[in-house]
């Protein structure tokens, strides 16, 4: 990598954000580009470089990270800094949750033009990343992941290396069954423990004390409670990857009743508190369901 060359960032949403910082605070180079304006005066803002698009952004930038909503939008960025690169080849880092087979297929059309990819979907909250407790799922070539192993330290200090292109999707989908799945029993919980008539405060003391622990009481007990639901994650981007997890589980031929029904729950959250809520407006599906939201 040249060592003056910023470090590019496409998507500057919660995660693209929160990365940006981290390398920012830092004091590296950020180059970065968003179709939404707001998004890149953030940036600018906080004293990274604003790309006039893709293709500039991938001229300048030698490690390039992609953190844009979906599989389909990686694939659509990365024609553009493939014409926008010319003869240089940077790293790209993709941290979009792909399903496996789109981030497979991404790997051979990156292989075919020339450029070094690395999967690194990200397990946690932007407000994770942003205080260094997120963990970053890591695949692809050794020579590639060594090369960006000091840029991979500043943005997520938690990372492991997971195996070979696929597999860090893989295993975010499966952390993130275990995870929606918690996140939607916390919720029950606390809406059950309201309804018997205690304090919800003291029931998530009395909780995180408990063998029910898990580490989703830290960040979304506090929010369930108050109604918090200022995003630290977008839950139309859980219920995305809710989707993706039914989906690989079908073409598995698997039954997934708990994240069926956790689902469920999503949607009928999104259609109470709208698709750019928290995640921890899953407990509104709980507390207030209507007629017809719920089957």
């Amino acid at each position: 990598m040249h060592v003056n060359a910023p470090v590019g960032i496409i998507g500057l949403g919660l995660m693209g954000t929160a990365l940006s910082e981290r390398l920012i605070d830092a004091k590296m180079p950020v180059i970065g580009f968003d179709i939404e304006t707001s998004r890149c005066e953030k940036l600018k803002a906080s004293g990274g470089i604003v790309a006039g698009s893709v293709r500039d952004l991938a001229a300048e930038a030698r490690t390039i990270i992609v953190a844009v909503y979906d599989g389909g939008q990686a694939a659509a960025v990365f024609g553009e800094i493939e014409s926008g690169a010319g003869a240089a080849r940077p790293i790209v880092i993709c941290t979009t949750t792909c399903a496996p087979d789109e981030i497979f297929h991404l790997s051979l059309r990156a292989a075919s033009a020339g450029f070094p990819l690395v999967e690194a979907p990200i397990s946690g909250t932007s407000a994770e990343v942003r205080d260094g407790t997120a963990t970053m799922l890591l695949a692809g070539d050794t020579g590639t992941l060594d090369a960006v192993d000091a840029l991979i330290k500043r943005l997520c200090p938690r990372a492991l290396r997971v195996g070979a292109i696929g597999d860090a999707s893989r295993t975010k989908l499966a952390i993130n069954l275990i995870l929606q799945n918690n996140r939607a029993a916390l919720a029950e919980g606390i809406a059950f423990a309201e309804r018997l008539g205690l304090d919800g405060r003291a029931f998530l003391a009395a909780v995180r004390e408990s063998a029910a622990y898990s580490r989703v009481m830290e960040t979304k007990g506090e929010k369930m409670l108050t109604r918090d639901f200022r995003p630290q994650s977008h839950i139309v981007q859980t219920l995305k990857d809710a989707e993706l997890i039914l989906e690989e589980a079908g073409r598995l031929g698997m039954p997934l009743p708990m994240s069926t029904t956790q689902a469920d729950l999503l949607r009928a959250a999104i259609s109470l508190e709208g698709p750019d809520s928290d995640s921890a407006a899953v407990i509104e599906a709980i507390r207030q369901p209507r007629a017809g939201v719920l089957r």
